[in-house]
C-alpha cells in the first residue's frame, strides 16, 4: 500500500511540475520493482497513473476546456476568437511529439543498463538549462504574442522529453521563457498542452500492451487507488505549481533536479 501510495505521490508531484515524471517513474520501479509489489505491472501502473492525472487537469481547467469547445465552431476565424486561437496552437504544438513520440519509441530502450545514468545526467544539465533561460531571458509576453511559428516551435522542444529526465514541463518552460513569455502563462501552456499528450501517450501505452489488460486488472486494488491518488495530487500540484509561480522564480525546481541527480548518481556507485 505504501509503496502504491508513493508511486502515486511521484506522478502527481512530477507530472506538471518541470522535474520530469517519467524519470522520477523509472528511476521509481527500479530501486522499489512495482510490478512485484502490486499485481499488475509498471507499464500498466504509468498508463493508470497518467489518467489520473489527466481527469486531474480537465477538472482543473474545467471553464478553459468548455470554452474551447464552444469556440470550435469558429476554428477558422481565431483572429477573432482568442479561445479558437489557443485551441489552434495547442494543436500545432502537439503535432511534434505524436509524430517524434511514435518513432522515438520504435528505437529508444527504456530498460536499458544506463537509464539511471541518462536520468541523472539529463536532470541535470536540463535544470541548469532551464535555470540559465528563467533567470536571463525577458518575461513580457502573454498569449497575445503567440503565433503559429511559435507554438510549432514550442511543440519541437517539448519533444526532448522523449529522453527520460527532461521533463515536458521543463521543455516547454525553458523554450517559452527563451521566448521571453511570463511564467504565468508558461504553466498555463504547458498545462493545457499536457492534455494531447498525456492522452496520446497512454492511448499509446494501452494500444501496445492491450492483450495485457484485463477486466480484474482493471478493478484491481492497487490499481483503483493509484488512479484516486495520482488524481488528488495532480490536483494539488497544479495548484501548487500556478500559484509558485505567480510570486517565484524556478529556481527550487532547478535546486532540486540537480539533487535528484546527484543522488541518482551516488545510487549507482
Amino acid at each position: 500500500m505504501l509503496i502504491v501510495f508513493l508511486f502515486s505521490f511521484l506522478q502527481g508531484f512530477t507530472e506538471f511540475l518541470p522535474v520530469s515524471s517519467q524519470g522520477h517513474l523509472i528511476a521509481f520501479n527500479e530501486i522499489f520493482e512495482l510490478d512485484d509489489l502490486s499485481n499488475i505491472s509498471i507499464h500498466q501502473s504509468t498508463i493508470i497513473a497518467h489518467f489520473g492525472s489527466f481527469f486531474a487537469v480537465a477538472l482543473f481547467y474545467f471553464k478553459t476546456i468548455k470554452g474551447f469547445i464552444f469556440s470550435i465552431k469558429m476554428i477558422d476565424r481565431p483572429d477573432i476568437d482568442k479561445n479558437s486561437f489557443l485551441l489552434v496552437n495547442l494543436v500545432i504544438s502537439t503535432i511534434p511529439i505524436i509524430i517524434a513520440g511514435y518513432l522515438f519509441s520504435k528505437i529508444f530502450d527504456y530498460y536499458s543498463d544506463y537509464i539511471l545514468v541518462i536520468i541523472a545526467t539529463t536532470s541535470i544539465i536540463f535544470g541548469v538549462i532551464l535555470f540559465l533561460v528563467d533567470t536571463f531571458c525577458l518575461r513580457i509576453k502573454n498569449q497575445n504574442s503567440l503565433n503559429y511559428q511559435t507554438s510549432f516551435l514550442i511543440g519541437v522542444s517539448q519533444c526532448a522529453a522523449l529522453i527520460p529526465g527532461v521533463s515536458r514541463s521543463g521543455a516547454i518552460l525553458t523554450c517559452m521563457r527563451f521566448f521571453g513569455f511570463q511564467r504565468k502563462f508558461c504553466v498555463y501552456y504547458s498545462n493545457l498542452l499536457s492534455l494531447p499528450v498525456i492522452l496520446a501517450a497512454t492511448t499509446f501505452m494501452l494500444m501496445s500492451t492491450f492483450e495485457n489488460f484485463s477486466v480484474d486488472m482493471i478493478f484491481n486494488l492497487s490499481a483503483i487507488l493509484i488512479f484516486v491518488f495520482s488524481f488528488l495530487f495532480s490536483i494539488i500540484f497544479i495548484f501548487f505549481f500556478v500559484n509558485w509561480v505567480k510570486k517565484f522564480t524556478l529556481f527550487i525546481f532547478v535546486f532540486y533536479r540537480v539533487i535528484f541527480g546527484i543522488l541518482l548518481f551516488f545510487f549507482l556507485i
